[in-house]
């Protein structure tokens, strides 16, 4: 019998968070029942190594990877998608995130006409207030498009209803799907290899944001922070790890800690393939984003058992729990947050009980169970037992 063919589609082979999660969905469904290929938007031309080696989470699990080939258009990779799904005879077409939500579900629509009915999934992982307020075309479409599309998916509740508003759609159309973790793979990092990895001379307190740099994760918070602590502890040091996604941010923010005589105690380490050195590193993980979707790295700091001081934004609050596994701050208060960081760094009892209240939160997120899940709505959708309706909100 002729296992059900899946298309996942994505923006881009890059290192956040979007990847990961297709990555971990594929790796833990059942690939007896699903024949699965991956399609990505953007990265055709890109031949480096570094590509190859993301492109490769996904072929060492049998998954081939196909890239558009079309223009740098807005809609050009549209056509080219409807022909990749005919020709593959997709049965479900699953898309990830922003830009894949709009082109491969127009894509899937032109598939129909042709012959081809696949099953649409659209799946959610962050807030787009940013893009949808900047760019009200793609949210005209996103509405449109809510019609045409059998299961629509959320990582938290917070995704949920923000979707859900947005679209002026039920918050019952969208099933949320949190995130997993695998809690081995960053639990017992070496400590001091992940120091020296990071460069970190000394024994003193090290805090620590994980996110690529940009807006929305607050490095600019971080840095301004970490300059009214830094005279606090003369031997703590304070990085940010991930790649550099604005450049613009990236500069200004190493013009500053350089005018503030600090570039020894706070900066930029780039991205780091061993994170759970990288965790063990640390004694205080930052997170101050202005917007959150999920938020991968708490559930990897916690199951680190490092404790966390972040925002009360998006879906910060519901994943870290209400048990102590971390202090919340308001968002952009560089000062509020410098006192939580401070706090935490001259505490190491209360560090201790917060990582263990992490590491028992930790344990209520699970990639098998998240595709489990996924398995069952690809299952319903098939057998015509999934709800369809777009149900409006009132």
């Amino acid at each position: 019998m002729n296992r059900p063919r899946i298309a996942m589609v994505l923006n881009t082979m890059g290192l956040g968070g979007v990847p990961q999660v297709a990555c971990e969905l594929i790796r833990h469904l059942p690939r007896d029942a699903f024949d699965i290929r991956l399609g990505v938007l953007k990265g055709a031309s890109d031949r480096s190594t570094a590509r190859d080696l993301r492109e490769t989470r996904f072929t060492t699990l049998g998954v081939p990877v196909t890239y558009a080939t079309a223009g740098s258009g807005k809609f050009d990779a549209v056509p080219e998608l409807a022909r990749w799904l005919s020709a593959e005879r997709i049965d479900i077409l699953h898309s990830h995130s922003y830009r894949p939500n709009v082109y491969a579900r127009l894509a899937g629509a032109l598939a129909r006409g042709s012959g081809v009915v696949p099953r649409i999934v659209a799946h959610y992982h962050n807030q787009y207030d940013d893009k949808w307020d900047r760019d009200p075309v793609m949210l005209g479409f996103e509405q449109q498009l809510a019609r045409l599309t059998d299961a629509m998916l959320a990582v938290s509740g917070s995704v949920r209803d923000h979707v859900a508003a947005r679209l002026a759609l039920a918050p019952e159309r969208i099933e949320v799907v949190r995130n997993g973790v695998t809690g081995a793979a960053f639990a017992g990092g070496d400590r001091a290899a992940g120091r020296a990895m990071l460069g970190i001379v000394g024994a003193g307190p090290v805090l620590g944001l994980i996110g690529r740099v940009c807006e929305q994760k607050g490095q600019d918070t971080f840095v301004r922070a970490a300059l009214e602590v830094a005279p606090m502890d003369p031997e703590a040091t304070f990085v940010m790890i991930g790649d550099i996604e604005s450049k613009r941010l990236h500069q200004r923010l190493v013009a500053d800690i350089e005018a503030a005589g600090l570039a020894d105690r706070v900066r930029f380490t780039g991205h780091q393939s061993d994170m759970a050195a990288a965790y063990a590193a640390l004694d205080v993980v930052v997170a101050p984003s202005r917007w959150e979707g999920f938020g991968l790295m708490l559930v990897e700091a916690m199951a680190a058992g490092r404790p966390i001081v972040a925002t009360a934004v998006g879906a910060i609050p519901e994943v870290v729990g209400g048990d102590g596994a971390a202090m919340l701050v308001h968002p952009d208060d560089p000062t509020e947050l410098a006192a939580a960081m401070a706090e935490l760094m001259r505490d190491p009892g209360r560090r201790d009980a917060m990582s263990l209240a992490g590491r028992r939160r930790q344990a209520d997120f699970s990639w098998k169970a998240a595709a489990a899940t996924v398995a069952s709505i690809y299952e319903r959708l098939l057998a015509g037992r999934y709800p369809t309706e777009p149900g409006r909100g009132g």
